[in-house]
């Protein structure tokens, strides 16, 4: 089977110092997602997590906004694409889960409307960093469409049954604020410094010990399941800790009062 096309116009990329930013590019539409964006989207997350020279990845809107959700005009190939005869596929959900699956840290960018699948788009990355003036909503009772279920089910998850039902009875817009309160999204930042403090906060992470940032990643995402097989990587990872490159350049540096420089890599 042939893998599917997608286009690499409809989101770019910029590197530096270390950090991925993926660029959504449909500022006309507010970034509305289409099917071909969202295979493009998902092709750009694997590739940067491909590449050693990128340790983390962001995502963000061209323009003033975020995320607009599922385009209105292709809702139905975005959510519901039956394009394969019986197989149907929602690409959104798609992509969250390729997003969930990348082992570099991931943090949504979120300025201006983030809406709809706006959200579940934004919450599938690690962390959520939301300008003050952002404008959050889950709308789908505006259109009469169920919010997917990996969506819903991390929407419960982070803010629990009645403020999830709130949420997508009413489809009121959210202040920023109660976003950061309620669990929507990690923190939120005034706008005037929404530009110096995430370039500074994301070069921080990509400057910290990998092997924590990633070991750390993984153990956490896991740790919901409490398998036999979480708690063997739990123990088989403890175990390693104390022999891994980074903890001897951290204590070096600690005891020469410099900054560290790691070099603990993922196996790509």
């Amino acid at each position: 089977m042939n893998a599917p096309s997608f286009d690499p116009q409809l989101c770019t990329v910029s590197i530096s110092n270390s950090v991925g930013t993926i660029h959504i590019q449909r500022p006309e539409k507010k970034n509305a997602l289409t099917k071909e964006l969202c295979l493009s989207l998902a092709e750009q997350f694997r590739r940067l997590d491909r590449l050693p020279e990128v340790k983390v990845i962001a995502l963000r809107g061209s323009g003033p906004d975020f995320c607009a959700g599922a385009d209105i005009h292709e809702v139905e190939t975005v959510l519901d694409d039956q394009a394969t005869g019986s197989h149907r596929t929602d690409h959104l959900s798609l992509l969250d889960s390729v997003i969930g699956q990348v082992s570099k840290p991931t943090v949504a960018l979120v300025q201006g409307v983030c809406m709809g699948g706006g959200w579940q788009l934004a919450s599938s990355c690690d962390l959520v960093i939301c300008s003050e003036d952002a404008h959050l909503a889950l709308t789908p009772s505006k259109l009469g469409l169920l919010y997917p279920q990996r969506g819903l089910e991390r929407l419960v998850e982070q803010v629990g049954a009645h403020r999830a039902k709130y949420l997508l009875f009413s489809s009121d817009r959210i202040a920023p604020w109660d976003a950061e309160r309620w669990g929507l999204v990690t923190t939120v930042i005034p706008a005037s410094d929404f530009e110096a403090w995430t370039t500074s906060f994301l070069e921080r992470i990509a400057q910290r010990s990998q092997y924590t940032v990633h070991h750390s990643k993984r153990l956490i995402d896991a740790g919901a399941e409490q398998t036999d097989a979480h708690r063997r990587d739990w123990e088989e990872t403890w175990a390693g800790m104390l022999e891994n490159p980074d903890l001897v350049a951290g204590r070096a540096a600690f005891f020469a009062g410099e900054q560290p420089v790691f070099t603990w890599g993922p196996k790509l």
